[in-house]
């Protein structure tokens, strides 16, 4: 019976011994390795990689297309004076642009009082100026991926647009993925056509 008893507690005694032996190792365990991993690069530069042959051609297209269908949509806002709609299709930094060229930098919303008022601010000189013409173009009715002798810097949240004029002029539209829609990202304003 005394063997019976020492036998049963043998088997705990063992595993806690083996425990208290194998404690101090644990540490070395969960140290570093010899080898590192780099540390993943920033999230502008990070890019998705799909196994799927041709997936990444599909996909920068159905990104042309909804960055045109966003700027369709921007240009039928303006053209039809819903300005608080379209301000929600303009980036933080195209509204800021407008707060600072707004004739009433007191209003409420001056990003929208320049759309309402269709006027600028320019060094001191109000300028009428067509909200659409202003931060698209004139005229619309050919957009196009890319252009000829053109440089484009895109990447998977930013699309560039080609709209090709009338008078032969290309105006590019920049577009970038905020808050999971495309949205104008125009800061400044290189091409000012006045009503």
């Amino acid at each position: 019976m005394i063997l019976d008893r020492f036998h049963s507690l043998r088997q705990p005694l063992g595993a806690l011994l083996l425990l208290f032996l194998a404690a101090p190792a644990l540490p070395a365990c969960s140290a570093r390795s010899l080898y590192e991993l780099p540390p993943p690069p920033p999230e502008k530069e990070r890019k998705t990689i799909s196994l799927i042959p041709g997936e990444e051609a599909r996909q920068a297209e159905r990104d042309y297309l909804q960055a045109r269908s966003a700027v369709i949509q921007l240009n039928a806002y303006l053209r039809s004076k819903r300005f608080e709609e379209s301000l929600g299709l303009m980036s933080q930094e195209t509204q800021a642009m407008l707060e600072f060229l707004s004739p009433s930098p007191k209003a409420k919303q001056p990003a929208l009082a320049t759309l309402i008022e269709g006027k600028i601010n320019v060094r001191g000189q109000l300028r009428d100026v067509d909200p659409a013409a202003m931060l698209l173009a004139s005229d619309l009715t050919q957009i196009k991926d890319s252009v000829d002798g053109k440089e484009e810097q895109e990447t998977q949240r930013r699309k560039e647009l080609f709209a090709l004029q009338p008078d032969g002029s290309i105006r590019k539209i920049v577009m970038i993925k905020e808050g999971g829609q495309w949205v104008l990202h125009k800061t400044n304003l290189d091409q000012l056509e006045e009503k």
